[in-house]
């Protein structure tokens, strides 16, 4: 709206640069009474409420006088700047050109008053005896043209309609301005404006040629002015048929035009015409279709791995005879652990990138003795396998481990009562708490108590060697990637990658994308994989995501019937073909980069299909290989598009014809609509015998009731309001199709309504 408001603008400062007094015309409210004075009374008086009293103002004398000699020789229609009736006292106000003229009509009676700069003017009319009623009707108001439904196919809009433009409404010294432009009907914001029409008079072209220096190109509405047709007193129609792009195709939409009619200085007239109705015809709007999702081979994608520095852990546990510091023969782990402990070291002395960082070793004795004895023992027990840790570690890497301090303990009774519990001898173990609690400070005391024991030789006794022990620690460091268990308990169990915190690398990501099956969890590793890798170049342009990452989330998007035009965006230039490669050469190697992965652009035409963009879904169509796997998603964003029908040479004409017999083809529903959409009598009956064979249903009852009320006449619309009824009756959702609906007339809905009552 601000935009047309600006054209009117700039075109009314054109009009008053270089302006002479001589030439403006100022336009002003004239008033006054007209009366009725028969022949032969002295005394004027109000006509009779039965007689009404027209006045007609005319800009030029010239207009007014043709205008009476057409009310004279019978023409009951005349065009006029200006009309009023005149009150029951006679009274009237009327806006006309200072220098213009008024027309007075009453009965059979015509006068002509020059306004001549004058504000009042008085009438006395003899309005005779009115031998035959005739009716006066001024022209001002112009015809309203017939607003049809719109169409939308793709994210196009179609308008088509013409404004008609009454006799003398043009004049030489006028300009017209039509500014067709496009509303919301939801929200009546402008969405749109088309081109506009300028039409000039002969006078008025030349004027405001000197008036801008004999350079019409200074005027700000020049490119617009129709040069081939000047504005002239002569009744004709102007034709406006546009397209116009709209964002979202399932918004209710209406054409309207503003018209303007201004002369030097003013504007003398202005109306706004509806084009189109907010009904709109959408013959695709019931196409069914349904696309693969297409996935990536994500071996193609696998990143190399990133070694970490990784510290890690290792203990084992040896059981001694009793009394002696030498391992339990008796005992086979004693030997498998200390064999994997040397072999577990000398991996971390000798492995590539490994370090052996700490050692700790502490040795335990049973409290079966004395307390000193026991200590002495477990001491014993720990230099003799330190001694055997220590004969396979080199000294020069044993220097570089940091050591801790050799520890020796004597195991508690406490520890015994616990070995006793586990093994379910709950009152044993009572027992010998209950001897620790009277001796807390003795150990000695408690094990002369202990041994008093009836069963300490055959219980207590038996379980003592499990405590008999030395115990292994170490840590070492290790530069290695992780194994997907590693993975996937990081994953799972860390809480800062858990979190996000921490950044799990390409490489992680590629295991967690193989072994998190859960569709919820999944998706939210893909959004987060596809974010962390999107880049930080200062040019959000050229920040592109990992295209695997990408793609499933993609993937993940469709797959639950939602969109995001923006995933995959980053990855497709629609300058070139699918499968393209970039080579570039440093001289040292060659850097090979994908442009266009056709299963990339497949998912992001999809993509846009699901948000109705069906502009960018046919570039992308073009894009693709013609390839049998794409060969449908293709037709169907063409034909969405509105790429199923005309083309303006041989070869569109039969791409488009290929393109609606494969839609057409693809289900016998399909079928039926694209029969609808072409709308001629052969398709519409061919529909209509398809439409036999399909199941009865809502949709295709009211496809039957379209395709009665436009072959049937009155019969088809009595036809098409019980099958409506019907329809409304098993699916309410229809009604409000119906109504916004282009397909169905208004009138249709009109007789609906009359038959079965208004519609809610």
């Amino acid at each position: 709206m601000r935009t047309f408001i600006k054209i009117i603008a700039a075109c009314i400062a054109i009009l008053y640069i270089g302006a002479t007094p001589i030439m403006a015309q100022q336009i002003k409210v004239v008033f006054g009474k007209v009366l009725n004075k028969p022949e032969g009374k002295n005394k004027a008086e109000p006509f009779p409420s039965s007689e009404k009293v027209y006045i007609f103002a005319f800009n030029t004398v010239a207009a007014a006088r043709d205008a009476k000699k057409q009310l004279e020789s019978g023409n009951a229609t005349i065009m006029s700047d200006a009309d009023v009736v005149a009150g029951p006292d006679g009274y009237y106000e009327i806006r006309v050109a200072e220098n213009g003229a008024l027309i007075f009509r009453v009965a059979m009676k015509t006068e002509l008053r020059e306004v001549n700069y004058n504000s009042e003017i008085n009438l006395a009319i003899d309005g005779g005896i009115m031998l035959n009623q005739i009716t006066v009707t001024a022209d001002r108001p112009t015809p309203k043209p017939d607003a049809e439904a719109g169409t939308i196919e793709g994210n196009n809009f179609y308008v088509e309609n013409s404004i008609p433009v009454p006799k003398q409404f043009g004049q030489p010294n006028r300009r017209l301005i039509l500014q067709p432009y496009v509303i919301d009907c939801t929200t009546e914001d402008t969405v749109a404006y088309m081109r506009p029409t300028v039409m000039d008079g002969v006078e008025f072209h030349l004027t405001q040629d000197r008036r801008m220096a004999f350079n019409i190109a200074n005027d700000t509405l020049s490119r617009y002015i129709d040069r081939k047709r000047p504005l002239s007193e002569n009744p004709f129609n102007i034709p406006i048929k546009d397209t116009v792009h709209v964002e979202d195709p399932r918004r209710m939409y209406s054409a309207r035009c503003k018209m303007v009619f201004a002369d030097y200085t003013h504007i003398t007239f202005k109306e706004d015409y509806q084009l189109t109705t907010c009904k709109i015809r959408r013959p695709l709007q019931f196409l069914e279709f349904t696309f693969p999702e297409f996935s990536l081979d994500p071996n193609k994608y696998k990143e190399t791995p990133r070694r970490e520095k990784r510290n890690t852990a290792g203990n084992i546990s040896l059981t001694f005879l009793v009394g002696k510091a030498q391992l339990d023969p008796d005992v086979p782990a004693n030997e498998e652990q200390m064999n994997k402990l040397k072999n577990d070291l000398l991996e971390i002395i000798n492995g590539e990138g490994t370090t052996l960082k700490e050692f700790k070793i502490t040795g335990v004795s049973s409290p079966d003795g004395r307390y000193a004895s026991n200590l002495a023992l477990a001491k014993l027990r720990t230099n003799f396998a330190l001694g055997q840790i220590t004969s396979v570690i080199p000294a020069a890497q044993w220097a570089r481990v940091y050591k801790h301090p050799t520890e020796t303990r004597v195991a508690t009774w406490e520890e015994v009562a616990e070995l006793l519990e586990q093994d379910s001898l709950f009152t044993e173990a009572e027992d010998v708490r209950k001897i620790i609690a009277k001796f807390p400070k003795s150990q000695d005391a408690q094990y002369a108590s202990v041994m008093r024991l009836p069963y300490y030789s055959t219980v207590i006794k038996e379980r003592l060697p499990r405590l008999r022990t030395v115990q292994y620690e170490y840590k070492h460091e290790i530069f290695r990637e992780l194994n997907p268990d590693e993975i996937l308990d990081r994953y799972k169990n860390d809480p800062e990658y858990r979190s996000g915190k921490k950044q799990f690398t390409r490489y992680e990501y590629w295991h967690l994308f193989q072994m998190v099956k859960d569709p919820v969890e999944a998706e939210k590793i893909y959004l987060r994989a596809y974010k962390e890798t999107m880049g930080y170049d200062p040019d959000p342009s050229k920040r592109k995501p990992w295209i695997l990452a990408a793609n499933n989330l993609a993937v993940s998007y469709l797959k639950r019937d939602t969109f995001d035009v923006n995933i995959l965006k980053p990855l497709i230039d629609i300058t070139r073909k699918a499968n393209q490669i970039d080579r570039f050469d440093d001289g040292i190697s060659v850097t090979e980069t994908e442009v266009n992965p056709e299963t990339i652009v497949a998912n992001q035409l999809a993509m846009y299909i699901r948000a109705y963009n069906f502009s960018e879904a046919s570039i992308l169509a073009r894009i693709l290989p013609d390839d049998k796997k794409f060969e449908m998603i293709k037709a169907f964003a063409r034909c969405l598009g509105g790429y199923y029908k005309g083309g303006t040479t041989v070869q569109e004409v039969e791409e488009r014809k290929k393109i609606f017999q494969l839609v057409k083809n693809s289900s016998p529903l399909n079928n039926v609509i694209m029969c609808m959409a072409l709308n001629t009598e052969m398709y519409n009956k061919e529909a209509k015998q398809a439409l036999e064979e399909l199941p009865q249903s809502a949709l295709t009852l009211y496809l039957k009731a379209i395709l009665a009320s436009r072959m049937g006449g009155d019969a088809g619309d009595m036809e098409a309001c019980m099958i409506l009824n019907q329809v409304f009756t098993m699916d309410s959702k229809f009604i409000k199709i119906a109504i916004n609906d282009g397909d169905i007339k208004k009138e249709l809905l009109e007789f609906y309504e009359d038959m079965f009552g208004k519609l809610e």
